[in-house]
């Protein structure tokens, strides 16, 4: 039907695509968390649910475009550049803040309009990786969605987790955008060597893909180093609030989701 097929081993590939898409929405999930935080608990909610509804159709419409994406070396490069950008405003910030907590639940669409950008870049990376492990074979374009909505399900649970977390550990705040950081180099070395591809002999040396181990065993080691990291020094900083710059706790956000209901 439409040109689909379908064997018993195809259920196999979907089990595989569905951890790969685990392991690309914990990025995701994270960047979403991050940005959904200063939120009341439920603008928090509705935040996510945009979130989860432009994941849905991007990732839809890259699966369409994803030859087209493939070529683009420009667009990879535009979202290196904003991966790498916001850990490294993040850390501007964190450096010459001083010490005042920002306030929490305004902007709302500000920020919904930033998670759905987020959700654009991180959609090109998520369905090439789906379309790549299929073997670009579009009788098993299926498996692809499949995974993909699997995905974006495991994606919505994960932000929720995170942003959990990150009001438990603060410093996973800085984790987490070294953990973007180094997603954004992986795209800057994808977009280099697709211009490379694509546009041969006019550099003056080969651009590499950045191989799958380096980037996998750079990000579980940033991961689960700065894991431990953060749930060391958040116990120790559990009865000293204000050592936690620049952090919200459940209860600030719990207030300011109050605040705004009686205002409301």
């Amino acid at each position: 039907m439409f040109g689909q097929t379908f064997q018993i081993a195809d259920l196999a590939g979907v089990g595989a695509l569905v951890v790969l898409e685990a392991l690309l929405s914990a990025d995701n999930a994270l960047v979403l968390a991050i940005m959904v935080r200063h939120l009341p608990k439920a603008e928090q909610r509705k935040a996510l649910l945009f979130g989860l509804g432009g994941a849905f159709v991007f990732r839809l419409v890259a699966i369409l475009f994803a030859s087209i994406v493939l070529q683009q070396w420009w667009l990879q490069a535009v979202g290196a550049v904003y991966l790498l950008w916001v850990p490294i405003k993040h850390f501007v910030s964190h450096a010459t803040s001083d010490g005042e907590a920002k306030p929490v639940g305004k902007k709302f669409w500000a920020t919904v309009v930033a998670v759905e950008l987020t959700d654009i870049a991180f959609a090109v990376d998520s369905i090439l990786a789906g379309v790549t492990f299929v073997d670009n074979k579009q009788d098993k374009i299926w498996v692809v969605y499949t995974g993909a909505v699997i995905g974006i399900v495991l994606l919505r649970f994960a932000a929720s987790l995170f942003i959990r977390l990150l009001e438990k550990y603060p410093v996973l705040d800085h984790v987490a955008y070294l953990l973007v950081a180094w997603v954004g180099v992986k795209l800057a070395f994808l977009a280099g060597h697709t211009y490379d591809v694509y546009h041969p002999n006019t550099l003056p040396f080969t651009f590499p893909e950045m191989p799958h181990v380096v980037f996998w065993t750079v990000l579980i080691g940033v991961a689960g180093i700065g894991s431990l990291v953060a749930v060391k020094k958040g116990t120790a900083k559990s009865h000293l609030p204000e050592d936690c710059e620049g952090t919200f706790s459940g209860k600030d956000l719990k207030e300011s989701s109050q605040a705004s209901s009686e205002v409301r």
